[in-house]
């Protein structure tokens, strides 16, 4: 049984439209700008200027998968223990070291001292605190609001 051109027509008509307005998404070109000027479609804004100054002109993302090499931390004055397998681990080899010991690493003494400035922001932190706390428990409560009844 054919379909009547007269049921075929919306159908078309109404596809066509919305394939115009999509198009109106895409990248410039006329259909884009007609769009803008009926509403459809917009042209994004220019960055503001504190925005431009601090964001870096060619951006770098990172690969989804890929690992940034971190440099690790020197050997302390204590080696790390001997690695001894036992129960399930036994029957495995024995890991690969965690790196290199050619490759370039971190000095201990500077990630000690940022260690110390950690522990002074957590003292003062948790003195902060305290005093919020102890200025809470000595302030009642407000007591609830009077609602007037409505009858």
């Amino acid at each position: 049984m054919p379909i009547e051109l007269s049921v075929k027509k919306p159908l078309i008509l109404s596809a066509a439209l919305l394939g115009l307005s999509l198009a109106g998404c895409v990248g410039e070109g006329p259909v884009k700008s007609s769009a803008e000027a009926i509403g459809m479609a917009t042209t994004p804004q220019e960055s503001k200027a504190f925005v431009r100054a601090t964001r870096p002109a060619e951006m770098e993302y990172i690969p989804v998968g890929s690992s940034i090499p971190v440099a690790q931390l020197c050997p302390g004055p204590n080696p790390p223990p001997a690695y001894v397998p036992s129960g399930q681990a036994a029957r495995f080899r024995t890991p690969p070291p965690i790196r290199d010991p050619k490759d370039p690493c971190k000095p201990r003494a500077g990630f000690e001292s940022i260690e110390k400035q950690l522990a002074a922001k957590q003292k003062v932190n948790e003195a902060a605190g305290n005093t919020a706390k102890s200025l809470g428990a000595a302030t009642t409560p407000p007591k609830p609001a009077q609602i007037p009844p409505l009858n």
